[in-house]
């Protein structure tokens, strides 16, 4: 112990690092006051509901909290969790999923183990003024709302990640997250917004994963998507194709979108168009 108690301060918040916030607190907390300060002042905290253990000194410093079983304890019990990560929710979660309990969230991620039954209250209270503090949020399973009155409006939200939407929750969440800046998700199917009346003119950065889409392709989808966001700055878009000589030969004509970006996208400085080719047997032996 006099050993550790000579390193400098830098040195042993990085070896603090290599051990799980339980582990911590049971061989350095209370040791004196030194010890105690540093810990307290550690922002990367994590504790999970998997591991078995009864430090619960540790919890008012835990940042980063890990829920996969019912959690032992009341939420209230972790005042400064700045990160949350559910992969199991129950109905006395829901209650205390809350603002009052968590007034420092920022980051949520909700995983696809969690029940169906359970994912229409957790997206009510993120896409409202719940979480005063929620800038990220990854969302596995995505639904619209039921009601335009289920959702109301998150004005802190700027990162949004999902698994697979369509056209209804794309435009859902546009209404929802005003100053929202950073969208990525998949679109599994041929999903295209009709009717389109919005304008969402803070998002400047946009990920669209379109790799189910079969050649031909229809832009039009695209198209009305992007319409919605005319201030986009940055434009990723994932597709896949499986080639064939006649393929490749209407390829040679494709613009890559050039003229739809030059017409609604005035402010784009950056565009990348990520391909992913599947060979054909027929191209596969030509080429070899």
């Amino acid at each position: 112990m006099s050993g550790l108690e000579r390193l400098p301060n830098e040195l042993l918040i990085e070896l603090f690092k290599y051990l799980k916030a339980p582990q911590l607190f049971q061989a350095f907390y209370n040791l004196n006051f030194r010890f105690n300060y540093l810990i307290q002042s550690l922002t990367h905290l994590t504790y999970s509901t998997d591991e078995q253990n009864n430090q619960t000194q540790a919890y008012p410093y835990i940042r980063t909290l890990i829920i996969e079983k019912t959690i032992p304890d009341k939420l209230v019990c972790f005042p400064n969790i700045r990160r949350l990560i559910l992969d199991y929710v129950t109905e006395e979660f829901l209650v205390q999923f809350n603002g009052h309990t968590l007034p420092n969230l920022e980051y949520l991620a909700i995983y696809h183990k969690i029940h169906p039954f359970y994912m229409p209250d957790l997206r009510t209270k993120i896409f409202s003024d719940t979480f005063p503090s929620l800038k990220c949020c990854y969302i596995s399973r995505m639904r619209s709302p039921s009601t335009p009155q289920d959702w109301t409006r998150s004005l802190s939200i700027r990162f949004l990640r999902f698994n697979e939407i369509n056209a209804s929750i794309y435009t859902s969440v546009l209404l929802a997250c005003p100053n929202l800046s950073i969208l990525k998700f998949k679109l599994p199917t041929r999903s295209k917004i009709e009717t389109n009346h919005i304008k969402h003119i803070n998002l400047k950065r946009l990920f669209i994963n379109m790799k189910y889409d079969d050649y031909p392709w229809d832009d039009e989808i695209l198209e009305s998507y992007l319409l919605c966001v005319p201030n986009l700055e940055q434009l990723r878009i994932s597709r896949s194709i499986s080639i064939n000589s006649s393929i490749m030969h209407h390829l040679q004509y494709y613009d890559w979108l050039l003229s739809m970006i030059s017409s609604h996208l005035r402010k784009l400085n950056q565009f990348k168009f990520d391909l992913y080719i599947h060979r054909s047997q027929e191209l596969s032996e030509e080429w070899n």
